[in-house]
């Protein structure tokens, strides 16, 4: 009974309310003070740029960090690519193209600041008369319709809407009169699949002009600011290509593109590029051609039979591009393989060194590569359902 008698005590001893409470060694932790809240101005709606400035980050920072060794980020007043005589690259790209072939749909583009999107509006009815009177003197000179099409796309971007309005509130920095419900005047948007990937690639593409800058300061060799420009123009034209359904292997690029360093001689950037667009217009016109009978067809290169007659075809032979990239500056070319003498032909020059330009930019790229896509899915049913793939291309 002893033994049942302290087990009884012990355990009441650890129930009864009457227990001498313990001390803690254990000190209680303090609880963090709570984060100051940010304030959320208050007021009519404010532009991209005011709405940045009343920000308040504060965001860590690694020990070791000196501001002072930090470069400055590069602006338009600072072109190292410029030479020493004062003149650019652009300058050098246009002098070695025919006076009579150059033209640039880039000329007539107005850089606004952000802040005045809202209170700035423009006529586009003058832009529309002028890009109509180029386009007469364009046919003047010999060109096709699919390249004037593209020309007058690119002077009218900024005065004529581009992307549904849906993406009005993913593309805050952009005018409203960018944005429409029209569906016809919607030229950048996804055609089958969902519009998330859309905006994504298009995202992706205004970030262009910053990684371009920056890596002229990086002055890293595998990552130069040509290979930027080649690297975004293929993602942006591989989610086009998906996008469209014409990602097949048998469809054959509308264009190509060639890239350079700052002080690649120009002539010898067209002469490649002009290489590679007639490696292109030949498998056009060999998948294009009709073949009336496999004894009697010769097998010929080129677009044109031997002895002056002419070929036949289930659809023309389209008009190709040519991208040339070199340092910062980025050029559009055009050639049509069935003209009299196939040349090149100068549409637009770009500098991704003047980062006002940064977003007119990457839209033209944008609509460079759709515009070709569209092309391609007009000719893509008229190609053969089986095609040898492409040899290995240097200029690549």
């Amino acid at each position: 009974m002893r033994l049942f008698s302290n087990i009884t005590d012990r355990f009441w001893g650890y129930l009864s309310p009457r227990k001498t409470q313990q001390r803690r060694d254990k000190p209680f932790k303090v609880p963090p003070a709570p984060l100051q809240r940010v304030g959320r101005p208050s007021g009519p709606s404010m532009s991209p740029a005011t709405r940045v400035k009343a920000w308040n980050l504060r965001l860590p920072s690694p020990p070791e960090l000196r501001h002072h060794e930090i470069p400055p980020s590069p602006s338009s007043l600072e072109r190292p690519y410029t030479d020493f005589e004062g003149e650019t690259l652009i300058d050098e790209l246009v002098e070695t193209i025919e006076n009579e072939n150059a033209f640039d749909a880039n000329e007539e583009t107005i850089v606004v600041d952000e802040g005045h999107y809202d209170t700035k509006s423009y006529d586009p009815e003058p832009a529309q008369q002028q890009t109509d009177a180029q386009a007469d003197t364009l046919r003047d000179a010999g060109w096709e319709e699919d390249a004037i099409m593209l020309f007058q796309k690119l002077g009218m971007r900024g005065f004529e809407p581009l992307f549904p309005n849906s993406w009005a509130f993913d593309f805050v920095m952009m005018p409203p009169m960018m944005f429409t419900d029209d569906l016809k005047k919607q030229y950048i948007k996804a055609k089958y699949n969902p519009e998330y990937h859309a905006q994504k690639a298009l995202q992706h593409l205004l970030q262009l002009g910053a990684r371009v800058r920056d890596a002229v300061f990086a002055d890293v060799p595998v990552r130069t600011p040509e290979s930027h420009i080649h690297r975004a123009i293929n993602q942006y034209n591989k989610w086009a290509l998906k996008d469209g359904d014409v990602h097949h292997a048998r469809n054959i690029p509308l264009f190509g593109v060639v890239c350079g360093p700052k002080d690649a001689d120009t002539s010898l950037l067209q002469d490649r590029i002009l290489r590679k667009l007639k490696r292109l217009a030949d498998r056009w016109g060999e998948a294009l051609e009709i073949r009336h009978s496999i004894e009697g067809s010769d097998e010929t290169d080129g677009l044109n039979a031997p002895g002056g007659a002419e070929k036949e075809y289930h659809e023309e032979p389209p008009v190709l591009y040519g991208v040339i990239a070199s340092h910062t500056i980025m050029g559009f070319v055009s050639y049509d393989p069935l003209a009299e003498n196939p040349t090149l032909r100068t549409v637009a020059i770009f500098d991704f060194g003047r980062e006002d330009y940064d977003v007119w930019n990457s839209l033209a790229i944008a609509i460079f590569v759709l515009h070709c896509r569209k092309k391609m899915m007009e000719l893509s049913p008229f190609l053969p359902e089986y095609m040898s793939p492409e040899s290995s291309d240097p200029d690549a």
